[in-house]
């Protein structure tokens, strides 16, 4: 049996993680050969850098477990590669509408059933958001949730837990109480949103030697540079229907893009050309061995539908910036105010 010490050390060798969301939660799921495809490259391109994959999926990212099914069929097809692979999975939700589901029963029968999904073990679980319904006065996380995953870790049905979408309050009191079943915390991290930065939560993790996976480091595709007006979202996509991707937002919202562009990207030499989706990675990773977070490890987890969008993700050799590049970065984000919060709809 894996133990949570062993999965943190791995997890701290990974430059970037591989977010599959986007592959089956979307009106039409990309196709299985393409989609092997892109999760293929994410695997050898992990194994070239020495360390294990990263592949970051949920329980409801999709009907029927459909994320968890692509990820199980991946296997099937390259069973060999499954020990190359750390997986960390979202659930205790009910899948309908969204909302948590962390009574005891509860959580643990959504890990069999994910683990069932999948095909067998999962190295981290995560209760995609705390059920506050719950807790009694005073308590700022459902005990109850961490009771069930503590059993299920010892009993190796899966490796450690994850928490996500959650404050610094509630990182410190589970890490507290389960602290030695703990691994990682999943939160948004991009030039687009660095809340976690002001709010303590990098802070705390940090303090406590967890790592941080940062989920949307590409601004849920404003970084990239390829989305200008809302038509540019294909229809069925959940994007739509936010405030920061309406046509008046994004207007506003692209001056990170065209700073980006202007002040890094077209200033490199032509022996360190970088793309945009490479410097919002790069942004995220040089966080790692800050003084202000000395302890934490901060992993990007883009998604990427493509063979060729996952290794340009991926190259860790280009994904560089300077300290120069990092503070003239950090000078314009702060003074940069976006137009629709993270989940605001239209």
């Amino acid at each position: 049996m894996v133990s949570v010490e062993q999965i943190k050390k791995d997890m701290r060798e990974i430059g970037t993680g591989y977010g599959l969301m986007s592959l089956t939660w979307k009106a039409v799921p990309t196709a299985q050969e393409q989609a092997f495809g892109a999760m293929l490259k994410a695997v050898e391109l992990a194994r070239e850098s020495n360390h294990r994959a990263f592949f970051n999926v949920g329980e409801f990212y999709g009907a029927d477990r459909v994320n968890l099914h692509l990820v199980r069929d991946f296997f099937k097809k390259y069973p060999d590669l499954r020990e190359h692979v750390i997986i960390s999975c979202k659930g205790a939700m009910n899948n309908a509408d969204l909302s948590p589901k962390g009574k005891y029963d509860d959580v643990v029968a959504s890990v069999e059933a994910c683990c069932e999904a999948i095909g067998g073990f999962i190295e981290v679980f995560e209760p995609a958001r705390m059920d506050m319904s719950l807790c009694g006065e005073g308590e700022v996380y459902p005990r109850e949730t961490f009771d069930a995953l503590k059993h299920l870790v010892e009993k190796g049905v899966i490796g450690a837990i994850s928490l996500s979408e959650v404050d610094a309050k509630q990182i410190a009191a589970v890490a507290k109480d389960f602290g030695d079943y703990l691994a990682c915390v999943e939160v948004e991290l991009s030039l687009f949103c660095d809340d976690i930065l002001k709010n303590d939560v990098a802070k705390v993790s940090s303090d406590l030697g967890l790592i941080v996976i940062c989920y949307s480091p590409l601004g849920k595709g404003i970084l990239t540079g390829q989305l200008t007006k809302n038509s540019d979202i294909p229809d069925g996509d959940f994007r739509k229907m936010l405030k920061c991707f309406s046509d008046e937002a994004l207007q506003q919202n692209q001056d990170v893009v065209n700073f980006i562009k202007k002040e890094i990207v077209d200033k490199r030499p032509a022996d360190k050309q970088i793309t945009l989706p490479q410097v919002a990675l790069a942004w995220v990773k040089h966080w790692n061995g800050n003084a202000k977070y000395p302890n934490a490890k901060f992993i990007p987890i883009p998604s990427g539908s493509s063979a060729a969008r996952v290794a340009e993700n991926f190259d860790e050799k280009k994904s560089v910036i300077s300290e120069e590049e990092f503070e003239k970065i950090n000078k314009f984000v702060d003074t940069f105010t976006p137009i629709g919060g993270r989940y605001e709809f239209i």
